[in-house]
C-alpha cells in the first residue's frame, strides 16, 4: 500500500490514459491506495469504455445487418470483437473506432452501406463511432500489400462472430496472433494495449494455437521479424512466451536483434525517429526498405523535411551498428525470446 501512495499519480495516470490503459489501472486501485481525485478520474475512463462499448455494440450490429442485405460480409477485428473475447469485463479495453475487414472488390459497396447509415466521411452523429475499413488483415511495415490469394486464405480461415450478426466473422487464432504481432510492430513496440491484447489472445488461445503455421505465414507474409520482436516485447513486458522453436525460426539474426536493442535504449534521437528506425529494422526485405524510405523521401513534407534529418538518421544507425558490433563480439546469447 506505501508503495501505491508514494506513486507519481499525475504522470502514472496520463502514461495510462495515452496507453489506453487507464480502466485496467481504475480496476487495479479502486480497492484503495488511490487519492480521490485520481480514482474520480480512472472511473471517469472505466464509465466512458462502457459507454462507448455499448453504443458500438448496437452500431456494429446495425453495419452488419446492412452488410448483409447488400450482400456483404466483414471480419470484424481489434475493439469490440477482443474486448468481447479476451477480457473479463469488456470495458476493460477502450476502442475509439471500429475496425472491420471487408473484401478489396466490396470497398465501393461497403462505403456507399456506411454513407446510408451515417457512418461515411463527413458523418455528423458524434453518438456513433468512426469506421475504419480495412481490406487487409495484416499490417505490413514497409508500405507492401497482402496479394489477393493471401487475403481469400484469410477469409477462407475466419470463423463466423454470431453476437454482431449473421455476416460478421472473426479472425482464426493464429491469423489474429500475426495480425496483432504487426500492431505492436506498427507502433515501435511501444503500445500498452496492443501488447496486452497480444498477451490475452496467447493466454486464452495458447494450447491450441499451430505455431508452425504461425511461423510459416509470418514468413511468407514478410512480418517474421516484427512477429519476432513484437512476441520478444510480450515476453519481456508480460511474462506471456512462445515456444522457442518457433521463436528461433522466426529470429531475425545477432546484428539485427543488437541494433533494436541500442535503438530501444533512450538517446538523443527524438522518439518519432527512433520509433520510424525501429520499424525500418523490422522489415525483412531488402526492397520493403527501400520501399519505407522512399514513402518518407517522398511524402507530403518529404523534400524539406527529410533533408534536415537524414544526417541524423544516419548519425543514429552508424551508432546502433557499432553497439551491435561490440555486442556480438561479446560471448552468451541475446535477444531470444523465453520458451513455455
Amino acid at each position: 500500500m506505501r508503495a501505491v501512495a508514494a506513486l507519481d499519480w499525475e504522470a502514472t495516470v496520463t502514461r495510462a490514459e495515452h496507453e489506453g490503459l487507464a480502466p485496467i489501472l481504475y480496476v487495479a486501485v479502486r480497492g484503495g491506495g488511490a487519492p480521490a481525485p485520481v480514482l474520480a478520474r480512472l472511473r471517469s475512463a472505466w464509465l466512458d469504455s462502457e459507454r462507448r462499448r455499448l453504443l458500438a455494440t448496437s452500431q456494429l450490429r446495425e453495419i452488419i445487418a446492412a452488410f448483409g442485405r447488400a450482400g456483404l460480409s466483414a471480419i470484424v477485428v481489434n475493439g469490440p470483437a477482443l474486448a468481447a473475447a479476451c477480457y473479463p469485463d469488456p470495458a476493460l479495453r477502450p476502442f475509439t473506432h471500429l475496425t472491420l475487414v471487408i473484401r478489396r472488390g466490396d470497398r465501393a459497396r461497403a462505403r456507399d452501406v456506411l454513407a446510408t447509415l451515417g457512418d461515411g466521411p463527413g458523418r455528423s452523429e458524434s453518438s456513433r463511432l468512426p469506421v475504419d475499413l480495412r481490406w487487409e488483415c495484416v499490417r505490413h511495415l514497409g508500405g507492401g500489400r497482402l496479394t489477393d490469394v493471401v487475403s481469400e486464405e484469410i477469409w477462407s480461415r475466419s470463423v463466423p462472430a454470431g453476437e454482431w450478426g449473421d455476416g460478421a466473422r472473426t479472425l482464426a487464432p493464429e491469423d489474429l496472433v500475426v495480425h496483432l504481432a504487426t500492431e505492436v510492430a506498427a507502433l515501435g513496440l511501444g503500445g500498452g494495449l496492443a501488447e496486452l491484447d497480444l498477451a490475452l489472445v496467447l493466454e486464452r488461445h495458447g494450447a491450441t494455437l499451430d505455431w508452425d503455421a504461425i511461423g510459416a505465414r509470418a514468413r511468407r507474409w514478410r512480418a517474421a521479424a516484427a512477429v519476432y520482436f513484437a512476441l520478444r516485447a510480450v515476453a519481456d513486458r508480460l511474462g506471456i512466451t512462445a515456444p522457442s522453436p518457433t521463436v528461433h525460426r522466426l529470429y531475425p539474426g545477432e546484428l539485427r536483434v543488437a541494433l533494436m536493442d541500442r535503438l530501444q535504449q533512450a538517446g538523443p534521437a527524438p522518439a518519432a525517429r527512433r520509433e520510424w528506425l525501429i520499424r525500418l529494422v523490422m522489415l525483412d526485405r531488402a526492397s520493403d526498405a527501400v520501399r519505407a524510405l522512399a514513402a518518407e523521401l517522398l511524402g507530403p513534407d518529404g523534400a524539406v523535411r527529410w533533408r534536415t534529418l537524414l544526417a541524423a538518421y544516419l548519425k543514429q544507425v552508424a551508432r546502433a551498428l557499432a553497439a551491435a558490433a561490440r555486442t556480438i563480439s561479446m560471448p552468451g546469447p541475446r535477444g531470444r525470446v523465453g520458451a513455455r
